[in-house]
């Protein structure tokens, strides 16, 4: 396909070229002026626990007494609320992708919640979703409709270690396979 340069003697070529410039320009983020303007901003997409957004405002350089004032107020206003925060990410991770016990202790580390309030969040996600079922149903997707009878050893071994990534305990995983009626090995 030819170019088209702009015509010299027509009234709006200087106007395109400006425009085509303009155009090219990306637009950047316009920052928040303080850090609770900005946390307010994150606030406005999804959760946070404190010390998530407490990471968030010291990498975008607020000074620390600003950060500490500013979680401060949203915590007052309950904008900010760690318990509030675990009790969904717990149900979230136990409904939404089925993760064990260890596994979803190991996500609330990561997110900095206290640990008072990981138990009480894991209470939570065991009384939504037992781990002995979310196990089982990690399981039956897994499995595809066939019996642990017919698979092999390699693919159990690998169910096993499937159902282990996804934090269920070794205990539990092999109580599974023994109602199941497959073996399992150490």
């Amino acid at each position: 396909m030819k170019e088209r340069l702009p015509c010299p003697s027509s009234p709006f070529s200087s106007f395109s070229a400006r425009f085509a410039v303009k155009r090219d320009v990306k637009k950047r983020p316009v920052y928040a002026k303080s850090a609770k303007e900005t946390a307010l901003h994150l606030l406005a997409k999804r959760d946070y626990s404190r010390e998530e957004m407490r990471r968030k405002l010291t990498a975008k350089d607020f000074p620390p007494a600003e950060i500490d004032a500013a979680l401060g107020e949203l915590e007052a206003k309950k904008f900010l609320d760690d318990f509030r925060y675990a009790q969904r990410l717990a149900i979230a991770l136990a409904r939404g992708k089925f993760l064990g016990p260890q596994q979803i202790s190991q996500k609330f580390f990561q997110k900095g919640i206290p640990a008072d309030l990981t138990q009480a969040a894991m209470a939570i996600a065991e009384v939504t979703l037992p781990a002995a079922e979310r196990l089982h149903k990690v399981m039956r997707m897994k499995l595809k409709g066939r019996l642990l009878k017919e698979v092999p050893l390699k693919e159990k071994r690998k169910l096993a270690n499937t159902l282990r990534r996804k934090g269920f305990p070794w205990e539990d995983i092999q109580e599974a396979f023994r109602k199941l009626g497959g073996i399992t090995e150490e």
